[in-house]
């Protein structure tokens, strides 16, 4: 027990310093540090060594810190120069959260313009959820398509993603089967944006897609979008 209160309350200590360091460059930059704390973390391959032992709880408070800043510039700017870099730091200190190679997969590739840092994060994903999470493998199969021009590579994402538990198999060897023999880049750019909709439960995610789907006009959408509270009326 005494051994359990003393980590409880190391975390509590990692976390206030971190919180307490913001406060006060928060007092030193003025209101411009509040979207962008996130910049003065130390670079991704330090942190593993720095929260050794409280990676997992560092790594679900920077998550929240990420949605923060991807939502607060959504809604502005659309600049999210250091997405990746969350994400990257986050993928490494906890690899076996999801949530962090969802966002790389369908965000970073279109709102960076950087698909090739989305293929490395995600490769890494693969390595610790590639039997668990088939949507890793996906997401890296549609930016060899989509990015790359490289229908091969994709097929063989998609085969390594319906081996995985619970996939959608055969609607993976389906697409597989069709890159495989040059499908056309319109419509199965249409069908991933929908198919991936479909699998995603998270709002900012969906949001993304839909207005994606939107700009191929509503009557090529081959089945209906369900939707999620807080999206309105899709």
């Amino acid at each position: 027990m005494l051994r359990g209160v003393v980590k409880i309350g190391a975390v509590v200590i990692v976390l206030s310093a971190i919180a307490v360091l913001q406060g006060d460059l928060r007092r030193l930059t003025g209101q411009h540090w509040q979207r962008e704390s996130m910049t003065y973390l130390p670079a991704a391959e330090q942190t593993e060594h720095l929260f050794l032992g409280f990676q997992t709880t560092v790594a679900h408070y920077l998550w929240i810190r990420t949605i923060l800043y991807f939502g607060g510039h959504y809604l502005t700017d659309g600049n999210y120069t250091w997405l990746v870099d969350m994400l990257d730091i986050i993928t490494r200190l906890c690899p076996w959260f999801y949530p962090a190679y969802e966002f790389a997969g369908l965000i970073v590739p279109d709102l960076c313009n950087n698909p090739e840092a989305a293929r490395i994060i995600l490769e890494r994903g693969i390595t610790h959820l590639g039997m668990e999470k088939w949507n890793v493998a996906f997401y890296s199969g549609m930016i060899h398509f989509k990015y790359y021009d490289d229908r091969k590579t994709a097929a063989n994402y998609f085969l390594r993603a319906a081996l995985a538990n619970g996939a959608p198999r055969e609607k993976l060897l389906s697409m597989a089967k069709m890159f495989h023999a040059q499908a056309g880049i319109a419509g199965e750019t249409l069908r991933f944006l929908l198919f991936a909709y479909e699998a995603s439960d998270n709002p900012d995610v969906r949001r993304h897609l839909a207005a994606e789907i939107k700009k191929y006009g509503r009557e090529n959408i081959v089945f209906p979008l369900k939707t999620v509270a807080g999206e309105g009326g899709e």
